[in-house]
């Protein structure tokens, strides 16, 4: 019984082996090196929990369905700048007020700068979102979010983002305090591990990939000073939201990249 449960711990420490310069950001046991926003002190983990069945972070654990809930932020200790992430993520069953009836709603922010105990701190995100909803329509894609959407979270962050989804041309505008939609959605459905990666390469470009295709790319990451001037934003912690909807996080691993 013990090997049954120690093989997701394995299979995730294998996977980091086996790729050339990765290093697992959360070690399948314990949230050493990460810290809850909401944490009030030294064994409080907020909305986060290990799950050692299967080596993964989970968010809500326990919870009873529909329940009241409060938004977290799982932060890590280290701040990061020119980088690959990879993470795996699988939707669980229950939602919690006040969002009962919306599609499962998370993220991935990078960048993570200022107040860490802020939900939601200044950032980027990758947004994750169920993408077809537990009701898609006909054209099987009734999600409010999908996942491979930019969020800027606050207002003095601006980057040069498309319109619509990935693209392969320099017709760009500045986005501040708001999305823009991912125009391909990737995501496997509920029940399935879906891989996200976020490829960053300080404040010039991050490109979003889902279940290994480009969904968006955005560029010149910058965040406004008090006198009007910009500066690049080209590091920060990594955050894992908590946002009302159950799910778990697992093989995190991250390969710093040389700076250019």
């Amino acid at each position: 019984m013990r090997s049954i449960c120690l093989l997701p711990l394995f299979l995730a420490l294998s996977l980091c082996a086996g790729e050339a310069g990765f290093k697992p950001l959360f070690d399948g046991k314990t949230l050493n090196g990460w810290k809850a926003a909401r944490s009030s002190g030294e064994g409080d983990t907020g909305a986060f929990s290990v799950n050692a069945d299967e080596a993964a972070i989970h968010v809500y654990a326990g919870r009873e369905q529909g329940s009241k809930q409060v938004t977290d932020c799982l932060v890590s200790d280290a701040e990061f700048s020119h980088y690959i992430l990879k993470l795996e993520y699988q939707w669980q069953e229950h939602r919690f007020a006040p969002r009962v009836d919306w599609d499962r709603d998370a993220g991935l922010l990078f960048h993570v700068h200022g107040n860490l105990q802020k939900v939601w701190p200044l950032s980027m995100e990758m947004q994750i979102g169920e993408s077809a909803g537990d009701k898609p329509d006909a054209k099987g894609s009734a999600g409010r979010f999908h996942t491979g959407d930019l969020f800027v979270l606050g207002k003095q962050l601006f980057a040069d983002t498309p319109a619509v989804g990935k693209f392969y041309d320099s017709d760009v505008a500045p986005v501040t305090g708001k999305s823009i939609r991912t125009g391909l959605g990737q995501e496997k459905p509920k029940g399935e591990w879906n891989e996200m990666e976020i490829r960053i390469h300080g404040s010039e470009k991050a490109t979003f990939i889902l279940n290994g295709e480009v969904v968006l790319e955005t560029f010149n990451l910058v965040q406004t000073q008090k006198d009007g001037t910009t500066l690049p934003l080209n590091k920060g912690h990594i955050g894992l939201q908590a946002e009302w909807a159950e799910l778990m996080y697992r093989n995190i691993r991250i390969k710093e990249l040389p700076q250019e």
